[in-house]
């Protein structure tokens, strides 16, 4: 299969809805590409049979096909087996909702910064207020083209039916006594949370880690955040020290807590 497709292809594995609808837009953002000309302007691209079936594959090898093909504007899969694997999917839903997570793409920067951002406006937990970040898109891919060459540096993106729920920044130091840590930082849109994104993040920061000989992880949480560190202390950190009044917040002094964990 094609790389670029590889993405949806892990989306629809893990998708349980017996009927799911795309925009051209959410099928983008979990590829983390764009979809090519044809897939815009020739139905017969969706519902291909014949070879090359790179993307064709994408959908059907987790038993999807597709029965409404609108262009421009939203694709309708449907699904041919029961489907019985949970893996990240919420339990609390009727009809669960899938997610993926994947590296981000220098296509991803403008949506990233509208996430973050988005994040800033409704949780006093980050260390920055919304518009506080002078962060353009040209500047971040530059950033990411940069972390690419460093190869200890990125950003996990948790994509849930075509929409950006939270992100995990991965940051790896350059000096040569200290590139076997990293530091994270981990954000959930306030809808998406408690649907097990956050642990699902900090699983792939984990293995992401682990493959560039990451083997020390290193994170900061302020004291009252009590679902943070719980979830945190739950998969392994470990407090090692706090910073006194490190955050003002409201007039108010707040400790900050550093945990670590080894991998």
């Amino acid at each position: 299969m094609e790389k670029k497709y590889i993405p949806l292809a892990n989306y629809f594995e893990v998708a349980l809805q017996q009927e799911i609808t795309l925009s051209f837009s959410e099928l983008e953002n979990i590829m983390g590409q764009a979809l090519p000309n044809a897939a815009y302007l020739n139905k017969s691209w969706w519902k291909k049979t014949k070879p090359p079936l790179s993307h064709y594959l994408s959908w059907t090898n987790a038993g999807y096909h597709v029965i409404d093909v609108r262009l421009g504007t939203s694709i309708t899969f449907s699904c041919t087996q029961t489907k019985t694997t949970v893996n990240n999917l919420s339990k609390n839903e009727e009809y669960p909702s899938a997610y993926i997570i994947r590296g981000i793409e220098a296509s991803d920067a403008r949506s990233f910064i509208l996430l973050q951002e988005e994040i800033f406006q409704q949780t006093d937990f980050m260390y920055n207020v919304q518009n506080e970040v002078d962060l353009t898109v040209q500047q971040l891919r530059k950033n990411l083209a940069y972390w690419k060459q460093l190869k200890n540096r990125t950003i996990l993106l948790c994509v849930l039916n075509g929409i950006f729920a939270g992100y995990a920044v991965v940051h790896g130091y350059k000096q040569t006594k200290a590139k076997h840590v990293a530091s994270v930082r981990l954000a959930v849109k306030e809808e998406y949370q408690q649907k097990g994104i956050g642990s699902a993040l900090m699983k792939a920061v984990e293995s992401w880690s682990k493959q560039r000989d990451i083997s020390r992880l290193e994170l900061s949480v302020m004291e009252h955040n009590n679902v943070a560190l719980h979830l945190f202390t739950k998969i392994g950190f470990k407090q090692e020290g706090i910073r006194q009044n490190a955050i003002k917040l409201n007039d108010t002094y707040i400790n900050e807590y550093n945990l670590s964990k080894i991998l």
